[in-house]
């Protein structure tokens, strides 16, 4: 079991030899990993992104076809995410008592999501699966505090597709830059820390916010005082 957890680790690195490996039914490996990975949160360390940009540029040197891809992979991240809020939806009608969820994420936390979701409903809900965890978490959430379903389809297609477009599109147009697919380990490499700049600045922005929030309501109090 580990030897299989390894292997779909690694996919994206060594895509080539898994191509020669499968054959045909790469494409079905490829449909089953990107919908496992937002499909399911307990596979979130699936490769996402990498994997990818790895297809695209694989297709630009004609290993793979890139409509294939791209219809197969589109399809497979809209229905993971519906799958996501499903689950979600279900752990939701699980009683208080023997909800072990509730038990792990203190109910508070599940409030502030929703609130979230709420307020940042288009934006949370289409870009999310560009930041790391929040990929899976959000349509979780979504589907346990009770978002419209309806809605959240329409902005999950939506980011589906944006997604799908910039990761294997960006792989495609740099594939057939010999250096790219000469290096595509390192390039991989580069992706995955790229891919966490939108994390690091949603917490930084937030946490200045959340400072300047509390100094401001400190002086307000000061001069109130005084």
């Amino acid at each position: 079991m580990s030897e299989i957890f390894e292997v779909l680790r690694r996919l994206d690195s060594e895509l080539y030899f898994y191509i020669d490996r499968f054959g045909i039914y790469i494409y079905l490996l490829l449909f089953l990993i990107v919908f496992g990975k937002t499909g399911f949160v307990i596979l979130s360390f699936l490769p996402g992104d990498s994997l990818l940009f790895a297809s695209g540029a694989i297709a630009a040197v004609g290993e793979l076809n890139i409509f294939v891809l791209f219809f197969l992979l589109f399809v497979a991240t809209s229905l993971a995410d519906s799958n996501n809020f499903l689950i979600g939806h279900a752990f939701k009608r699980i009683p208080a008592e023997k909800n072990r969820l509730t038990k792990i994420i203190p109910m508070s936390s599940i409030d502030k999501a929703s609130d979230f979701l709420n307020e940042y409903e288009k934006v949370a809900i289409t870009f999310s699966r560009f930041i790391p965890l929040m990929r899976t978490m959000i349509p979780f959430i979504a589907g346990f505090t009770g978002h419209s379903y309806i809605n959240f389809v329409r902005y999950n297609v939506l980011g589906a597709l944006i997604w799908t477009f910039v990761w294997l599109g960006t792989g495609f147009a740099l594939g057939n830059i010999p250096w790219v697919e000469e290096n595509l380990l390192f390039t991989l490499v580069l992706i995955t820390l790229i891919m966490f700049i939108p994390s690091i600045y949603g917490f930084t922005t937030h946490f200045y916010k959340k400072n300047s929030t509390i100094t401001n309501n400190s002086e307000s109090q000061s001069e109130n005082h005084n």
